[in-house]
């Protein structure tokens, strides 16, 4: 059993309207069983309300779609985990509560990459978290104090983050050369093993999920992070249909002080991603900057609806090739998709960074749909 601390500041709360009204009825005393079966009764009849709305209403006002889509997504946490956990410690989107001091044992292997393998824990408290470990080389002092700073970098930039459609920063720990954070776990999977298990995603949902993506890279773009690695493994499902990005071990806050000064022509010079979700420039090395994210959005949303990114029937070289050369058209959705999606797809991996959307333009776009059932 390993421990970690846990500060208050950097945990957020989540509560759904319908869960927070039945709490404030039952104020101090206990939680019956005449509350819970109202409060599914409440749950199931707004589930039923929301299917019957369709699609789209045209007559419903854009200010209440803005603000009934997040009571949406809220709604879809996990409540009977909050419910079971009331009054002991801080409540996370998840449902996990967590005290100043958690002990965890660790599990199963959930992926491996470039920068760590992320682990299943299960704490004291009998909740699942995601832990991501990074064993540093205590062989060379150097190498080690610099995959050290590396990883606090994504700390920082983790603890900033306090968005629904973002994974949820629960902690750190170092022991014995292992470096540890502690995250909120995702059980559904990424949607590269979604579409591994169903197949490529019909285009209703595909739509919904690119909604929601977009919305969590708009959030990091007006806070001047740029993820840097966008595709289907680090996009990740909750059983509800939330969407939540994960793996922030590329990303990087721009550099000007402040964000409102900065746009799309602020680039950072490196090199990072993976070659079938590469943009043009990052590949040329002119400078990585928002719209580069944009380009990866794009290739995202050709593999939820194709099954494989872009050029994925090349080798990697020859894809990068392909890509940074800039002289052939990037392949389009099949005709069975909507023209609205294949335009879609089209804007986003425009080769000249500076003609792509923005995401907030891309949230405007007619594929993505105008309100959330």
């Amino acid at each position: 059993m390993d421990t970690w601390t846990s500060s208050s500041s950097n945990s957020y709360t989540i509560t759904s309207p319908v869960y927070q009204k039945f709490l404030d009825e039952a104020g101090d005393g206990p939680l019956t069983d005449d509350l819970l079966q109202c409060l599914a009764e409440e749950l199931i009849s707004l589930d039923e309300r929301d299917a019957s709305i369709g699609p789209l209403n045209p007559n419903k006002e854009k200010s209440n779609q803005e603000s009934s889509r997040e009571d949406d997504r809220v709604m879809g946490l996990n409540m009977f985990s909050e419910i079971a956990s009331r009054g002991s410690g801080t409540v996370l989107g998840s449902g996990l509560v967590l005290d100043d001091t958690v002990t965890w044992r660790k599990g199963e292997v959930l992926g491996r990459g470039a920068y760590g393998t992320v682990y299943c824990g299960l704490t004291s408290q009998g909740q699942l978290i995601a832990v991501k470990q990074v064993i540093l080389d205590s062989s060379d002092a150097d190498a080690a104090n610099k995959e050290y700073s590396r990883l606090q970098g994504e700390v920082e930039l983790l603890k900033t983050l306090r968005h629904i459609n973002i994974v949820g920063f629960l902690g750190t720990s170092l022991q014995q050369h292992v470096v540890s954070i502690f995250m909120e776990y995702i059980p559904g999977g990424s949607i590269a093993s979604i579409i591994h298990r169903f197949g490529p995603l019909p285009e209703r949902v595909l739509a919904l999920y690119t909604q929601q993506i977009l919305e969590g890279v708009a959030y990091l773009h007006v806070n001047r992070v740029i993820h840097r690695d966008l595709k289907g493994n680090n996009v990740m499902l909750m059983p509800t249909g939330v969407i939540k990005l994960i793996d922030f071990g590329c990303a990087r806050r721009l550099s000007c002080m402040h964000h409102t000064t900065c746009n799309s022509v602020d680039l950072l010079k490196s090199v990072h991603g993976t070659p079938y979700w590469m943009a043009p420039e990052i590949i040329n090395e002119t400078g990585y900057g928002r719209k580069s994210d944009i380009w990866s959005v794009g290739c995202t949303v050709f593999e939820m609806a194709t099954g494989k990114p872009p050029l994925a029937h090349m080798d990697k070289m020859a894809a990068l090739f392909y890509i940074g050369a800039q002289r052939g058209l990037m392949p389009s959705l099949p005709d069975s998709f909507s023209e609205n999606a294949k335009e879609f797809v089209k804007i986003c991996l425009t080769s000249d960074q500076k003609l792509r959307p923005s995401a907030d333009q891309l949230l405007k776009h007619s594929f993505i749909p105008t309100n959330v059932t």
